[in-house]
């Protein structure tokens, strides 16, 4: 059980903290349900096919944060953020799934001079206007790449490398790239179905995150959050579903704020954990 969450990446922490405890057995037999054998889109009813793209639309959604979480723990100033499209009109998201991957290696063999995967990425694929892919593409820690290079490297079209010394906080570089990202991200639900809503290397650092039962009220400092809402959610109590509202706090953090947002994060609200060992994927 659990009726608070925290998410911790390199710039801000967000808490969420629930109304109600959180049965992490009710999570557990949720991704039973979505392992069980699934009709096809066409099988599905009417009723059916419009909560299937309702449920569709929201994991897309929480693939978006996802995946600004991920960018702001990994970015660095060594980070590289390019769009790779082809001159083929490539409209199978399979066929171009697979250019990207070679991509990768061939990327990976330049910079690395081995074949051992080392490098670090994160991409979003994007259909175009006259039906072909193409991607968003962040690569950290790598190099300056000649840009003639990299389109050697690529073989298929055009390199375009994005300008990430613009960006006036490195804070908001998740931000700033997931709006490249995020039509892809939600763009062809049905096409997409049970593909990743983007793709990522597997050396890549997680957020840290971590759940746990408090039984008391969050005090949260208002001077320290940037952001705060409350929405409703639902949980499951005695075999119903019921409301479950949620309060979201949002907290930057910078130099001034260190000490005070290390103090939050270690204070018996959150029962003394050591979050730099509380890393979930």
């Amino acid at each position: 059980m659990f009726d608070t969450k925290v998410a911790k990446t390199s710039s801000y922490v967000e808490i969420w903290k629930y109304d109600k405890p959180v049965s992490q057995n009710e999570l557990v037999s949720q991704k039973e349900k979505k392992s069980a054998k699934r009709k096809s889109f066409e099988e599905l009813t009417p009723t059916e096919k419009q909560k299937q793209l309702s449920r569709l639309k929201k994991h897309r959604q929480e693939a978006k944060w996802r995946l600004l979480r991920l960018i702001d723990t990994n970015f660095d100033l060594k980070t590289s953020f390019i769009t790779l499209t082809t001159k083929e009109n490539i409209q199978d998201r399979d066929q171009f799934n697979k250019l990207f991957m070679q991509f990768v290696k061939r990327y990976n063999y330049w910079v690395f001079q081995t074949k051992t995967a080392q490098l670090k990425y994160v991409a979003c694929l994007e259909r175009q206007k006259r039906g072909s892919w193409h991607a968003h593409c962040l690569f950290f820690d790598v190099p300056f790449v000649p840009h003639k290079e990299l389109s050697r490297i690529w073989k298929q079209g055009a390199v375009r490398i994005n300008k990430l010394n613009e960006l006036d906080d490195v804070a908001n570089a998740g931000r700033y790239c997931v709006k490249y990202m995020e039509k892809g991200i939600g763009q062809e639900l049905l096409e997409s179905l049970g593909k990743k809503s983007y793709l990522h290397s597997n050396n890549l650092k997680s957020p840290i995150e971590f759940r746990y039962l408090s039984g008391k009220p969050l005090v949260v400092d208002p001077s320290l959050v940037a952001f705060e809402t409350e929405y409703d959610s639902k949980v499951f109590f005695k075999h119903e579903l019921i409301s479950n509202p949620v309060h979201y706090f949002k907290i930057p953090i910078h130099q001034a704020n260190q000490e005070a947002v290390k103090k939050l994060l270690s204070n018996r609200s959150f029962e003394n954990l050591n979050i730099e060992d509380r890393v979930y994927n």
